[in-house]
Protein backbone atom coordinates (compact mmCIF):
# COMPACT_ATOMS: atom_id res chain seq x y z
CA UNK A 1 0.00 0.00 0.00
CA UNK A 2 1.37 3.34 -1.21
CA UNK A 3 1.99 6.41 1.47
CA UNK A 4 -1.00 8.52 -0.43
CA UNK A 5 -3.41 5.32 0.51
CA UNK A 6 -2.30 5.17 3.96
CA UNK A 7 -3.00 8.30 4.82
CA UNK A 8 -6.42 8.15 3.27
CA UNK A 9 -6.95 6.06 6.31
CA UNK A 10 -6.23 8.28 8.69
CA UNK A 11 -9.13 9.50 11.12
CA UNK A 12 -9.07 13.78 9.95
CA UNK A 13 -6.28 15.79 8.59
CA UNK A 14 -3.79 16.53 12.12
CA UNK A 15 -3.28 12.47 12.50
CA UNK A 16 -2.06 12.15 8.66
CA UNK A 17 0.06 15.42 9.40
CA UNK A 18 1.47 13.71 12.71
CA UNK A 19 1.85 10.50 11.36
CA UNK A 20 4.21 11.57 8.06
CA UNK A 21 6.49 13.44 10.89
CA UNK A 22 6.49 10.67 13.17
CA UNK A 23 7.19 8.34 10.40
CA UNK A 24 10.92 10.07 10.02
CA UNK A 25 11.42 10.61 13.59
CA UNK A 26 14.55 8.93 15.38
CA UNK A 27 12.29 7.82 18.08
CA UNK A 28 11.38 4.15 16.48
CA UNK A 29 13.83 1.42 17.74
CA UNK A 30 12.47 -2.57 17.88
CA UNK A 31 10.98 -2.65 14.66
CA UNK A 32 10.37 -5.42 12.32
CA UNK A 33 8.30 -7.00 9.59
CA UNK A 34 7.09 -10.83 8.83
CA UNK A 35 4.45 -11.87 6.29
CA UNK A 36 1.88 -11.25 8.34
CA UNK A 37 2.73 -8.01 11.12
CA UNK A 38 4.77 -5.23 11.20
CA UNK A 39 5.61 -3.86 14.75
CA UNK A 40 7.69 -1.62 16.46
CA UNK A 41 8.56 0.74 19.64
CA UNK A 42 7.56 4.54 19.56
CA UNK A 43 8.83 7.20 22.25
CA UNK A 44 6.19 8.84 23.24
CA UNK A 45 5.83 10.98 26.38
CA UNK A 46 5.71 8.25 29.53
CA UNK A 47 8.81 6.19 30.46
CA UNK A 48 7.73 3.13 28.29
CA UNK A 49 7.95 3.27 24.36
CA UNK A 50 4.33 2.85 22.96
CA UNK A 51 4.17 -0.81 21.32
CA UNK A 52 2.73 -0.73 17.91
CA UNK A 53 1.68 -3.67 15.62
CA UNK A 54 -0.27 -4.00 12.41
CA UNK A 55 -1.84 -6.96 11.04
CA UNK A 56 -1.47 -6.94 7.61
CA UNK A 57 -4.09 -9.00 6.69
CA UNK A 58 -6.62 -6.74 6.88
CA UNK A 59 -4.39 -3.41 8.43
CA UNK A 60 -5.82 -3.81 11.75
CA UNK A 61 -3.81 -2.12 13.85
CA UNK A 62 -2.61 -1.93 17.70
CA UNK A 63 -1.19 0.48 19.91
CA UNK A 64 -0.67 1.07 23.49
CA UNK A 65 -1.07 4.92 23.65
CA UNK A 66 -4.03 6.44 24.92
CA UNK A 67 -5.40 7.83 21.91
CA UNK A 68 -8.43 7.43 20.88
CA UNK A 69 -8.57 7.55 16.96
CA UNK A 70 -7.79 4.89 15.10
CA UNK A 71 -5.73 4.21 13.24
CA UNK A 72 -3.73 6.74 15.52
CA UNK A 73 -0.51 8.38 14.51
CA UNK A 74 1.63 5.87 15.58
CA UNK A 75 0.34 2.85 13.70
CA UNK A 76 0.09 5.31 10.31
CA UNK A 77 3.32 6.26 10.88
CA UNK A 78 4.79 2.97 11.53
CA UNK A 79 3.08 1.87 7.88
CA UNK A 80 4.39 4.76 5.94
CA UNK A 81 7.90 3.89 7.53
CA UNK A 82 7.86 0.69 5.89
CA UNK A 83 5.72 1.93 2.53
CA UNK A 84 9.69 4.06 2.19
CA UNK A 85 11.20 1.20 3.25
CA UNK A 86 10.42 -2.47 4.31
CA UNK A 87 11.30 -2.91 7.75
CA UNK A 88 13.97 -5.56 8.46
CA UNK A 89 12.53 -8.86 8.63
CA UNK A 90 12.46 -10.93 12.01
CA UNK A 91 10.43 -12.90 14.53
CA UNK A 92 7.59 -10.64 16.03
CA UNK A 93 8.14 -10.06 19.81
CA UNK A 94 5.58 -11.78 21.74
CA UNK A 95 2.93 -8.72 22.24
CA UNK A 96 2.72 -9.15 18.92
CA UNK A 97 2.52 -13.00 18.67
CA UNK A 98 0.04 -12.66 21.48
CA UNK A 99 -2.37 -9.94 19.98
CA UNK A 100 -2.05 -11.92 16.59
CA UNK A 101 -3.10 -15.27 18.01
CA UNK A 102 -5.92 -13.48 20.21
CA UNK A 103 -7.25 -12.40 16.63
CA UNK A 104 -6.81 -15.68 15.14
CA UNK A 105 -8.77 -17.14 17.72
CA UNK A 106 -11.65 -14.49 17.37
CA UNK A 107 -14.38 -16.36 15.55
CA UNK A 108 -14.59 -15.68 12.23
CA UNK A 109 -16.64 -12.89 10.56
CA UNK A 110 -19.13 -14.46 7.68
CA UNK A 111 -20.76 -12.15 5.99
CA UNK A 112 -24.23 -12.15 6.20
CA UNK A 113 -25.41 -12.14 2.22
CA UNK A 114 -29.27 -12.27 3.31
CA UNK A 115 -31.27 -9.62 1.14
CA UNK A 116 -31.93 -7.69 4.57
CA UNK A 117 -28.16 -7.45 5.35
CA UNK A 118 -26.76 -6.34 1.79
CA UNK A 119 -29.91 -4.18 1.71
CA UNK A 120 -28.75 -2.77 5.15
CA UNK A 121 -24.93 -2.35 4.08
CA UNK A 122 -26.28 -0.30 1.07
CA UNK A 123 -28.24 1.48 3.23
CA UNK A 124 -24.76 2.44 5.30
CA UNK A 125 -23.06 3.36 2.56
CA UNK A 126 -25.24 5.64 0.81
CA UNK A 127 -25.60 7.16 4.59
CA UNK A 128 -21.00 7.51 4.59
CA UNK A 129 -21.30 8.95 0.99
CA UNK A 130 -24.17 11.58 1.53
CA UNK A 131 -22.75 12.68 4.92
CA UNK A 132 -19.39 13.13 3.11
CA UNK A 133 -21.25 15.00 0.54
CA UNK A 134 -22.42 17.20 3.12
CA UNK A 135 -19.29 17.98 4.83
CA UNK A 136 -17.88 18.88 1.27
CA UNK A 137 -21.04 21.08 0.79
CA UNK A 138 -20.12 22.78 3.89
CA UNK A 139 -16.81 23.23 3.10
CA UNK A 140 -17.13 24.57 -0.71
CA UNK A 141 -19.86 27.16 1.10
CA UNK A 142 -16.88 28.09 3.38
CA UNK A 143 -14.72 28.77 0.50
CA UNK A 144 -17.55 30.70 -1.31
CA UNK A 145 -17.62 33.05 1.35
CA UNK A 146 -13.42 33.29 2.17
CA UNK A 147 -13.03 33.79 -1.98
CA UNK A 148 -15.65 36.83 -1.62
CA UNK A 149 -13.26 38.06 1.13
CA UNK A 150 -10.36 37.84 -0.56
CA UNK A 151 -12.06 39.58 -3.73
CA UNK A 152 -14.15 42.22 -1.53
CA UNK A 153 -10.13 43.19 0.10
CA UNK A 154 -8.25 42.54 -3.17
CA UNK A 155 -4.97 40.92 -4.31
CA UNK A 156 -3.01 43.26 -3.12
CA UNK A 157 -3.69 42.39 0.65
CA UNK A 158 -2.70 38.81 0.59
CA UNK A 159 1.12 39.47 0.53
CA UNK A 160 0.42 40.78 4.18
CA UNK A 161 -1.52 37.80 5.38
CA UNK A 162 0.34 35.44 7.51
CA UNK A 163 0.53 31.59 8.18
CA UNK A 164 -2.29 31.48 10.69
CA UNK A 165 -4.47 32.96 7.71
CA UNK A 166 -3.96 31.04 5.27
CA UNK A 167 -3.74 27.68 7.56
CA UNK A 168 -7.33 28.16 8.88
CA UNK A 169 -9.10 27.81 5.54
CA UNK A 170 -6.41 24.99 4.72
CA UNK A 171 -7.60 23.36 7.97
CA UNK A 172 -11.34 24.25 7.70
CA UNK A 173 -11.64 22.38 4.25
CA UNK A 174 -9.02 19.27 5.09
CA UNK A 175 -11.93 19.11 8.26
CA UNK A 176 -14.85 19.39 5.49
CA UNK A 177 -13.23 16.34 3.69
CA UNK A 178 -11.84 18.30 0.52
CA UNK A 179 -8.46 17.74 0.24
CA UNK A 180 -8.57 19.08 -3.15
CA UNK A 181 -9.59 22.56 -1.90
CA UNK A 182 -7.27 22.43 0.69
CA UNK A 183 -4.31 21.66 -1.99
CA UNK A 184 -5.43 24.32 -4.79
CA UNK A 185 -5.60 27.03 -1.54
CA UNK A 186 -2.20 26.32 -0.51
CA UNK A 187 -0.85 26.07 -3.98
CA UNK A 188 -2.40 30.02 -3.77
CA UNK A 189 -1.00 30.90 -0.86
CA UNK A 190 2.94 29.68 -2.54
CA UNK A 191 2.38 31.84 -5.46
CA UNK A 192 1.61 34.89 -3.04
CA UNK A 193 4.66 33.18 -0.67
CA UNK A 194 7.06 33.50 -3.89
CA UNK A 195 6.41 37.04 -5.13
CA UNK A 196 7.56 38.04 -8.28
CA UNK A 197 6.38 39.69 -11.09
CA UNK A 198 3.53 37.35 -11.77
CA UNK A 199 2.52 36.65 -8.79
CA UNK A 200 -0.92 38.66 -8.86
CA UNK A 201 -1.80 37.28 -12.18
CA UNK A 202 -0.90 34.11 -11.43
CA UNK A 203 -2.98 33.83 -8.00
CA UNK A 204 -5.85 35.51 -9.61
CA UNK A 205 -5.73 32.45 -12.09
CA UNK A 206 -5.87 30.34 -9.25
CA UNK A 207 -8.21 31.81 -7.39
CA UNK A 208 -11.02 31.95 -10.64
CA UNK A 209 -10.36 27.89 -11.19
CA UNK A 210 -11.38 27.80 -7.52
CA UNK A 211 -14.18 30.17 -8.07
CA UNK A 212 -15.22 27.64 -11.05
CA UNK A 213 -14.87 24.75 -9.06
CA UNK A 214 -17.07 26.06 -6.63
CA UNK A 215 -19.72 26.73 -8.83
CA UNK A 216 -19.87 23.42 -10.22
CA UNK A 217 -19.53 21.34 -6.84
CA UNK A 218 -22.46 19.63 -6.89
CA UNK A 219 -21.75 18.43 -10.53
CA UNK A 220 -21.14 14.43 -10.83
CA UNK A 221 -18.51 14.87 -13.22
CA UNK A 222 -15.62 12.73 -12.10
CA UNK A 223 -12.96 15.43 -12.98
CA UNK A 224 -14.50 17.80 -10.75
CA UNK A 225 -14.95 15.07 -8.14
CA UNK A 226 -11.89 14.65 -8.37
CA UNK A 227 -10.58 18.43 -7.90
CA UNK A 228 -12.49 18.83 -4.95
CA UNK A 229 -10.90 15.51 -2.98
CA UNK A 230 -13.18 12.53 -3.82
CA UNK A 231 -10.48 9.83 -4.84
CA UNK A 232 -11.05 6.40 -6.56
CA UNK A 233 -8.84 2.90 -4.74
CA UNK A 234 -5.94 2.33 -7.05
CA UNK A 235 -7.45 -1.23 -6.02
CA UNK A 236 -10.46 -0.67 -7.70
CA UNK A 237 -9.03 1.05 -10.78
CA UNK A 238 -6.97 -2.42 -11.21
CA UNK A 239 -9.83 -4.56 -11.38
CA UNK A 240 -11.47 -2.51 -13.73
CA UNK A 241 -10.63 -2.69 -17.55
CA UNK A 242 -7.19 -2.29 -18.87
CA UNK A 243 -5.03 -0.59 -21.75
CA UNK A 244 -2.42 -2.99 -23.35
CA UNK A 245 0.07 -0.97 -25.38
CA UNK A 246 3.15 0.10 -26.18
CA UNK A 247 4.14 2.33 -23.58
CA UNK A 248 7.13 5.23 -23.13
CA UNK A 249 7.63 7.10 -20.25
CA UNK A 250 8.89 10.07 -21.51
CA UNK A 251 8.12 13.18 -18.76
CA UNK A 252 8.45 13.03 -15.02
CA UNK A 253 8.04 16.03 -12.95
CA UNK A 254 8.95 15.68 -8.90
CA UNK A 255 7.21 17.25 -6.05
CA UNK A 256 6.15 17.96 -2.35
CA UNK A 257 4.02 19.66 -0.55
CA UNK A 258 6.01 18.83 2.65
CA UNK A 259 3.59 15.74 3.89
CA UNK A 260 3.86 13.69 0.89
CA UNK A 261 6.28 13.79 -2.09
CA UNK A 262 4.87 13.45 -5.49
CA UNK A 263 6.06 11.90 -8.69
CA UNK A 264 4.42 12.15 -11.98
CA UNK A 265 4.96 10.12 -14.99
CA UNK A 266 3.57 11.26 -18.10
CA UNK A 267 3.61 7.84 -20.35
CA UNK A 268 3.29 7.53 -24.32
CA UNK A 269 1.03 4.89 -26.08
CA UNK A 270 1.04 3.87 -29.04
CA UNK A 271 -2.75 3.59 -29.11
CA UNK A 272 -3.65 5.66 -26.58
CA UNK A 273 -1.78 8.89 -26.65
CA UNK A 274 -0.43 10.18 -23.54
CA UNK A 275 -1.61 9.18 -19.85
CA UNK A 276 -0.69 10.12 -16.44
CA UNK A 277 0.58 7.83 -13.77
CA UNK A 278 1.66 9.00 -10.13
CA UNK A 279 3.31 7.63 -7.24
CA UNK A 280 3.10 9.18 -3.91
CA UNK A 281 5.78 8.76 -0.49
CA UNK A 282 5.49 9.77 3.11
CA UNK A 283 8.24 9.98 5.91
CA UNK A 284 10.55 11.65 3.85
CA UNK A 285 10.94 9.28 1.68
CA UNK A 286 11.27 9.54 -2.23
CA UNK A 287 9.11 8.13 -4.43
CA UNK A 288 10.53 5.61 -7.10
CA UNK A 289 8.44 6.53 -10.50
CA UNK A 290 5.65 3.78 -11.40
CA UNK A 291 7.68 3.16 -14.99
CA UNK A 292 11.52 2.82 -15.50
CA UNK A 293 11.77 6.24 -16.87
CA UNK A 294 12.31 6.49 -20.70
CA UNK A 295 12.45 2.73 -20.87
CA UNK A 296 9.83 1.45 -23.77
CA UNK A 297 8.02 -1.61 -22.06
CA UNK A 298 4.89 -3.38 -23.11
CA UNK A 299 2.05 -3.83 -20.54
CA UNK A 300 -1.78 -3.09 -19.19
CA UNK A 301 -2.63 0.31 -17.31
CA UNK A 302 -5.58 0.68 -15.85
CA UNK A 303 -7.58 4.51 -16.89
CA UNK A 304 -8.75 5.87 -13.54
CA UNK A 305 -12.59 8.14 -14.56
CA UNK A 306 -11.70 11.31 -16.23
CA UNK A 307 -10.95 12.97 -19.47
CA UNK A 308 -7.67 12.80 -21.64
CA UNK A 309 -4.79 12.61 -20.17
CA UNK A 310 -6.27 9.95 -18.22
CA UNK A 311 -4.69 8.88 -14.63
CA UNK A 312 -3.94 5.20 -15.01
CA UNK A 313 -2.51 2.68 -12.74
CA UNK A 314 -0.12 -0.06 -13.46
CA UNK A 315 -1.00 -3.53 -14.21
CA UNK A 316 0.80 -6.52 -15.61
CA UNK A 317 3.95 -5.41 -17.46
CA UNK A 318 5.50 -7.61 -20.14
CA UNK A 319 8.69 -7.43 -21.56
CA UNK A 320 10.99 -4.30 -22.25
CA UNK A 321 11.11 -3.32 -25.94
CA UNK A 322 13.68 -1.76 -27.90
CA UNK A 323 13.93 1.35 -27.41
CA UNK A 324 14.52 1.77 -31.36
CA UNK A 325 11.05 0.11 -32.21
CA UNK A 326 9.11 3.15 -30.60
CA UNK A 327 9.63 6.24 -32.47
CA UNK A 328 7.08 8.91 -30.92
CA UNK A 329 5.16 11.22 -33.15
CA UNK A 330 5.17 14.83 -32.77
CA UNK A 331 3.05 17.32 -34.53
CA UNK A 332 4.65 19.55 -36.92
CA UNK A 333 3.89 23.46 -35.48
CA UNK A 334 3.39 24.64 -32.09
CA UNK A 335 0.38 26.09 -32.93
CA UNK A 336 -1.30 22.19 -34.14
CA UNK A 337 0.68 21.00 -30.25
CA UNK A 338 -1.26 23.73 -28.09
CA UNK A 339 -4.73 23.09 -30.18
CA UNK A 340 -4.56 19.73 -28.63
CA UNK A 341 -3.90 21.38 -25.12
CA UNK A 342 -6.79 23.60 -25.50
CA UNK A 343 -8.71 20.43 -26.35
CA UNK A 344 -7.53 18.76 -23.06
CA UNK A 345 -8.77 21.71 -20.73
CA UNK A 346 -11.92 21.80 -21.93
CA UNK A 347 -12.36 18.80 -20.43
CA UNK A 348 -10.13 19.76 -17.38
CA UNK A 349 -9.86 23.55 -16.74
CA UNK A 350 -8.13 22.97 -13.51
CA UNK A 351 -5.13 21.45 -15.36
CA UNK A 352 -1.53 22.83 -15.13
CA UNK A 353 0.61 20.79 -16.69
CA UNK A 354 0.02 19.47 -20.47
CA UNK A 355 2.44 16.77 -22.06
CA UNK A 356 3.62 18.32 -25.51
CA UNK A 357 5.63 17.81 -28.54
CA UNK A 358 6.88 19.31 -31.69
CA UNK A 359 9.50 18.65 -34.52
CA UNK A 360 11.96 19.38 -35.95
CA UNK A 361 12.46 22.60 -33.54
CA UNK A 362 15.56 24.78 -33.47
CA UNK A 363 17.00 26.60 -30.17
CA UNK A 364 17.60 29.82 -30.74
CA UNK A 365 21.15 31.59 -29.71
CA UNK A 366 19.86 33.31 -26.52
CA UNK A 367 18.52 30.22 -25.61
CA UNK A 368 14.92 30.96 -24.64
CA UNK A 369 13.09 29.72 -27.61
CA UNK A 370 12.07 26.77 -29.38
CA UNK A 371 11.34 27.31 -33.01
CA UNK A 372 9.09 25.50 -35.31
CA UNK A 373 9.32 24.75 -39.22
CA UNK A 374 6.88 27.97 -39.16
CA UNK A 375 9.48 30.00 -37.16
CA UNK A 376 6.82 30.23 -34.23
CA UNK A 377 8.43 30.07 -31.17
CA UNK A 378 7.74 28.36 -27.71
CA UNK A 379 9.51 30.30 -24.35
CA UNK A 380 11.69 27.09 -23.07
CA UNK A 381 12.71 27.04 -19.59
CA UNK A 382 16.74 27.55 -19.55
CA UNK A 383 17.62 24.43 -16.97
CA UNK A 384 19.96 21.13 -17.31
CA UNK A 385 17.96 19.51 -19.69
CA UNK A 386 18.15 21.95 -22.11
CA UNK A 387 21.88 22.00 -21.82
CA UNK A 388 21.67 17.89 -22.08
CA UNK A 389 19.41 18.60 -25.13
CA UNK A 390 22.02 21.27 -26.89
CA UNK A 391 24.79 18.35 -25.93
CA UNK A 392 22.96 15.88 -27.35
CA UNK A 393 21.42 17.67 -30.53
CA UNK A 394 24.71 19.69 -31.09
CA UNK A 395 22.63 22.51 -32.12
CA UNK A 396 20.55 21.19 -34.79
CA UNK A 397 17.17 20.47 -35.15
CA UNK A 398 15.55 18.01 -33.14
CA UNK A 399 11.79 16.82 -32.16
CA UNK A 400 11.11 17.75 -28.50
CA UNK A 401 8.74 16.99 -25.66
CA UNK A 402 7.93 18.37 -22.53
CA UNK A 403 5.62 20.26 -19.69
CA UNK A 404 3.54 23.76 -21.05
CA UNK A 405 2.46 25.62 -18.24
CA UNK A 406 0.84 28.28 -20.51
CA UNK A 407 4.15 30.31 -19.67
CA UNK A 408 7.23 27.73 -20.20
CA UNK A 409 8.37 24.46 -21.70
CA UNK A 410 9.65 22.09 -19.18
CA UNK A 411 11.62 20.09 -21.54
CA UNK A 412 11.78 16.74 -20.89
CA UNK A 413 12.90 14.68 -23.67
CA UNK A 414 14.62 14.88 -27.45
CA UNK A 415 15.47 13.18 -30.21
CA UNK A 416 16.83 13.06 -33.82
CA UNK A 417 14.01 14.32 -36.35
CA UNK A 418 11.88 10.82 -36.61
CA UNK A 419 14.05 8.74 -34.10
CA UNK A 420 13.77 7.71 -30.83
CA UNK A 421 12.87 9.64 -28.11
CA UNK A 422 15.70 9.91 -25.05
CA UNK A 423 14.70 11.71 -21.66
CA UNK A 424 16.73 14.28 -20.74
CA UNK A 425 14.72 16.12 -17.56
Amino acid sequence: MDARALLEQAPDGRVATSATRLAGSSGWQGTGRDGTALWGLCAGSGKSPYQVCVDLTDRATKCSCPSRKFPCKHALALQLRDAREPLPEGEPPDWVAEWLARRTRAAPVVADESPEAVLRRARAKEKTALARQGAVRAGVAGLTDWLGDVAGAGLAGLPARDAAWWHSVQARMVDAQAKGLASAVDEVRGIVAAGGPRWAHDAADRLGGLHLLARLAESSDPVVRRRLGFSVAEEEVRAGPGWSDQWVPLLKLESDDGLVRTVRQWVWGRAHGWVVAVRHAGGGARPVPPLAHGVPVRGVLHPYPGVPPHRVAVGELLTEARPESVPVPVPGTWREALAEVAEHLVGDPWQRLHPVGCGPVRVTEDTRYLVDPTSRGLPVRGDLALDQALALTGGGAFDAWGLWNGRDLRLGAVAEPGGTPEVVG
